[in-house]
């Protein structure tokens, strides 16, 4: 999946930290923020399809905000 020209994504190493700090007060599940900010890097890395990664948060964002409203919805996905 992943292609060998292109360069990978690799955070920083206190980049897990300092976003933990920003969404420590918000209203919002900083644990899913961060649980889904991983896992889009391994998408931009080829690690994991968008589909994938829309079908693993789903239940959590629709959880989380009432309604699933991202615009990476892909084509054909059915709730």
């Amino acid at each position: 999946m992943s292609d060998p020209q292109q360069p990978r994504l690799t955070p920083l190493d206190e980049w897990e930290s300092e976003a933990a700090n920003i969404l420590d007060g918000g209203d919002y599940d900083a644990e899913l923020g961060l649980r889904m900010a991983r896992d889009a890097l391994r998408v931009s890395n080829g690690e994991l399809s968008d589909e994938a990664f829309h079908e693993k948060y789903h239940e959590a964002v629709v959880a989380e905000f009432g309604e699933d409203a991202r615009p990476t919805e892909p084509e054909g996905f059915d709730e």
